[in-house]
């Protein structure tokens, strides 16, 4: 007879995430096994493997489900109704909160992903792609003229990303920006860039 799954099985497995990230992002994924996360969780090895076939499997599990949250909350800012301009702010801003609040996952993103299977890594390859391809619409709608071509507006959006995505080695809420800030100044900076005159936060 089959066992029967559990009603908190997908809660347990992710707090299992959780730990493995956290562990994963201090440690690096090759300093980590599966006792280390179990011991995070307090579970034994075989309570862990009932979950998780391997540390492989969390780490494709983890990534492609962060960045798969990550396109599922941009689409809707990327693509409402009103100015581009301003929905380019939220665009950012939703990034680098959700990079914040998800800081171990983010950070395993950037720093492990060449880890993740030949599948998990093309699945993520594939959303990567789906939000650059929010943020070069974002930037037609905004420059029509200067964008025409997909080359141009596939560079700059590329360009952006690498400023958005490495924030998390460098910001801290205690500062003095914060990320509503932040986002302005980002904002500022990709659509008028430095040379202007310094505008006031919100």
């Amino acid at each position: 007879m089959a066992r029967l799954k559990s009603s908190q099985f997908d809660d347990i497995r992710a707090s299992i995430l959780d730990a493995a990230a956290q562990l994963f992002a201090t440690q690096g994924f090759r300093n980590t096994n599966i006792v280390d996360i179990g011991q995070a969780c307090h579970a034994s090895k075989s309570r862990m493997y009932h979950y998780f076939t391997s540390k492989e499997a969390m780490l494709d599990e983890m990534l492609v489900q962060h960045v798969a949250v990550l396109v599922e909350q941009a689409v809707p800012v990327a693509t409402g109704s009103v100015d581009p301009r301003e929905r380019l702010r939220a665009f950012f801003l939703l990034h680098l909160r959700y990079y914040y609040e998800a800081r171990d996952r983010h950070t395993v993103l950037v720093e492990d992903a060449d880890h993740l299977s030949a599948d998990a890594r093309a699945e993520v390859r594939r959303l990567e792609q789906k939000l650059v391809g929010l943020l070069e619409r974002l930037l037609h709608e905004i420059n029509p003229s200067r964008f025409a071509d997909r080359p141009s507006a596939a560079a700059h959006a590329m360009l952006v990303y690498g400023m958005l995505n490495w924030t998390y080695t460098w910001y801290r809420p205690s500062g003095r920006l914060s990320l509503d800030a932040l986002a302005d100044q980002a904002t500022q900076l990709c659509l008028h860039g430095v040379d202007i005159p310094t505008r006031k936060p919100r």
